[in-house]
């Protein structure tokens, strides 16, 4: 193992000196001996010790991720693509600043604040947390925390990234309506947070639209993924007297469109199929999935700067401005105009 004592008596300084060069104290050093103690560094590939930096910077040097979803069925939150691709983002980000990531996973409906509150982290992003929770996680962190997807109540005076997903529905809903598809159906796994304001966006353009049934058109469909099969079963025939089923994630859109091209039903020749997110799987998928595109890595550079800024005890404006979405056009939405 390589010590500092062992850099010093190569370089012919004072160990103090080492010390100061591996944790960025180089005011009172000059250039010369910075470079010489930086290129032995990298010649004897040092490893430097990460608990003894965060004791000298006097921080943890760790950033704490709390994700709030459970486990649906047998299936981990990580699997849904959107969730690995929103930490894979956090991940780069944090690390980018100097910081590691420290993931705090629900497994259980209320263990979460105990390993949140377990270590000390220099500040937390959380995602998928009840308003309740985030109000006692701010009160008891005492750390700064950002939230991501949130919609909260002003007063708890959390920062919150978002993207602007009632306009990103509402330009989905045009767009399908302006391909005649005016029986189409909205479904989402509860009416909370984004899904909330996704339908709103999707009411909006069917009751400009002039749909009148349009309340009954938002289907709140189980997260469970056996029970979701159970209940697509069951509204098949539903389904088949709609033009289209707008799905308010990927994930549901394209497990959709295999259900239903299982049993021989078309996309979208004979349904059309419309998602929200704009993940990795939608381009792999046959057909093509139509979607609403939103900057995840945006996201996740956004709100990683603005708990840096909370670090540093920098001001950040207490409203930050949704980031904008992209309707993205590929193949599983039928023009019925043609």
């Amino acid at each position: 193992m390589i010590r500092i004592k062992d850099i010093a008596d190569r370089a012919g300084v004072s160990p103090t000196t080492v010390s100061n060069v591996i944790h960025g104290k180089t005011g009172r050093v000059s250039k010369a001996t910075v470079e010489k103690i930086n290129r032995i560094l990298k010649e004897m590939e040092y490893v430097p010790s990460i608990s003894a930096r965060m004791l000298a910077n006097n921080s943890s040097g760790l950033i704490g991720v709390a994700l709030g979803f459970m486990k649906k069925g047998n299936a981990s939150s990580f699997e849904d693509p959107f969730v690995s691709a929103m930490l894979g983002n956090l991940e780069y980000q944090i690390r980018e600043h100097g910081y590691y990531m420290m993931l705090v996973a629900r497994h259980e409906q209320d263990d979460i604040m105990q390993q949140a509150l377990g270590w000390n982290f220099d500040g937390m992003i959380a995602m998928a947390l009840k308003e309740k929770e985030i109000a006692e996680l701010s009160e008891r962190l005492g750390k700064p925390l950002v939230t991501i997807d949130q919609y909260l109540s002003p007063e708890l005076g959390v920062r919150s990234i978002t993207m602007d997903d009632r306009g990103g529905a509402y330009q989905m809903s045009q767009y399908l309506i302006g391909k005649e598809h005016k029986k189409f159906l909205f479904l989402s796994d509860c009416d909370l947070g984004v899904d909330h304001y996704r339908w709103l966006g999707v009411r909006q353009a069917m009751e400009e639209a002039g749909i009148e049934d349009f309340e009954s058109r938002h289907i709140v469909i189980p997260w469970n993924p056996e029970q979701r099969e159970k209940a697509y079963e069951e509204m098949l025939p539903f389904f088949k007297k709609q033009t289209a089923l707008f799905f308010s994630s990927d994930y549901y859109a394209l497990e959709a469109s295999n259900f239903l091209q299982n049993r021989g039903i078309k996309v979208p020749e004979e349904i059309s199929i419309a998602g929200f997110d704009d993940v990795t799987y939608a381009t792999l998928a046959r057909p093509k999935l139509t979607t609403v595109h939103q900057m995840v890595d945006g996201k996740a550079r956004r709100a990683v700067e603005v708990l840096m800024h909370l670090i540093q005890d920098e001001p950040v404006q207490k409203d930050i401005p949704p980031l904008p979405t992209t309707l993205v056009e590929r193949e599983s939405v039928r023009d019925l105009t043609k």
